[in-house]
């Protein structure tokens, strides 16, 4: 178990938060998407290979999804407001991430 998690704070609002990382899984993905409904978030991630193949093969793109996480409003803005932070931190270090 480890205190701190890379980047992220290790107190919030006074208190102090305490990362439990035994269970964790890492997984990558190339893809992301969210959608949302009045309750809750779902954040879906997955992965494509879409740089195989001639331009006909890949005429459409076959993104195996592997991972959902699925939030509350509230846990999202906060995800989103993180994230903002950490890209443009990147983003002064290593310069602009095209999209």
């Amino acid at each position: 178990m480890s205190d701190t998690v890379s980047g992220a704070p290790a107190a919030l609002n006074g208190t102090a938060i305490k990362w439990d990382d035994s269970d964790m899984v890492s997984s990558y993905a190339n893809v992301g998407t969210a959608t949302a409904n009045r309750e809750e978030f779902f954040l879906l991630f997955g992965t494509h290979q879409h740089w195989r193949g001639t331009r006909e093969e890949t005429a459409e793109v076959e993104v195996k999804l592997a991972n959902r996480m699925v939030m509350s409003p509230f846990a999202a803005k906060r995800l989103a407001v993180i994230l903002t932070q950490s890209i443009k931190a990147y983003e002064e270090q290593f310069g602009t991430i095209e999209t």
